[in-house]
């Protein structure tokens, strides 16, 4: 087992987890990879540092700068159509304020082709704890809304088990070429948030792929290095994109019910728990989505024309 490995990630004010980052990939005992560093002009040093560490660092790094911030779908979209032209096996999506164990890769690559997945995930945990951030996921069917199994938790091995899952954020994610072909790219207008899940669920239930976690593999994420926690953007794009996502994926019923679900939740329960500025953000953010469904289905109606 040799298979090529494209390991692509997005800079965006990445500047202070690129070290440990690239440090990290220095010490995998599967090493027929290449990382692929797609810069979306961070404002901070976050290029010139990635350049630095390609030179400090054995394997080997290809830089993609862009000329502007275009998101991470978009981001993720060079780098991957990158890895494919340079025939990598496989497309390793990965953020860049991880942290990885040595044996990390191999065993997630181990995990995918015994029990012959499609996409693989390892456990994910907060960074410098023992507590839980993604152990796989799934779909809140109350909202509409996607969970992480075991979120806070701290791990005392009840997550240790393989299993085939329905949903998992890109964070780290061991994705086969094929379904690039099958499913298509990112939808880039996303911009950030939500283009993973609309993936993910487009490849499971559109194509039938398979999607796994592996228990015995591990990374640890350094959460919102690049957004910010419950930022002014971060409340803006969450929002709006699950409108946009569950009109565009969702039978037209149960996505009508978990959009007027969710703007009901915005509308009485985040009144009290946002701020009156975050709170209007989210109200016109749901607008946004809306548009942004009915803009997109109308421009692929004209263009079927």
């Amino acid at each position: 087992m040799n298979e090529k490995i494209g390991i692509v990630t997005v800079l965006y004010n990445s500047e202070s987890v690129l070290e440990e980052f690239f440090e990290t990939l220095s010490k995998q005992d599967y090493i027929n990879f290449v990382l692929y560093v797609v810069d979306n002009l961070s404002p901070d040093s976050s290029l010139s540092l990635s350049i630095k560490l390609a030179s400090k660092y054995q394997f080997e790094t290809v830089i993609i700068k862009n000329e502007a911030n275009y998101g991470v779908a978009k981001g993720n979209n060079i780098g991957i159509i990158k890895a494919i032209e340079d025939q990598c096996d496989f497309v390793l999506l990965s953020n860049n304020d991880i942290a990885l164990e040595n044996e990390t890769i191999r065993k997630l690559l181990n995990g995918l082709h015994k029990y012959h997945a499609d996409m693989a995930v390892p456990k994910i945990y907060f960074y410098g704890t023992h507590k839980i951030w993604a152990a796989g996921g799934g779909y809140n069917k109350r909202n509409g809304i996607t969970m992480q199994y075991g979120q806070e938790e701290e791990d005392n091995g009840q997550f240790n088990v393989d299993k085939q899952i329905a949903y998992a954020p890109t964070c780290f994610m061991l994705v086969k070429k094929e379904v690039f072909d099958n499913v298509g790219m990112m939808d880039e207008n996303y911009f950030v948030y939500y283009d993973d899940t609309d993936f993910v669920y487009r490849a499971l239930n559109k194509h039938k792929k398979k999607l796994w976690y592996i228990s015995d593999t591990a990374v640890y994420h350094n959460e919102s290095t690049s957004t910010g926690k419950m930022s002014d953007f971060s409340v803006r794009f969450l929002w709006r994109n699950l409108v946009y996502f569950a009109l565009k994926n969702y039978n037209p019923l149960y996505a009508a019910y978990v959009v007027v679900y969710n703007y009901l939740y915005i509308l009485i329960i985040l009144y009290f728990r946002y701020s009156r500025h975050q709170w209007f953000i989210a109200l016109k953010a749901y607008q946004e989505g809306l548009k942004l469904y009915l803009d997109n289905k109308f421009s692929k109606k004209n263009a079927s024309f």
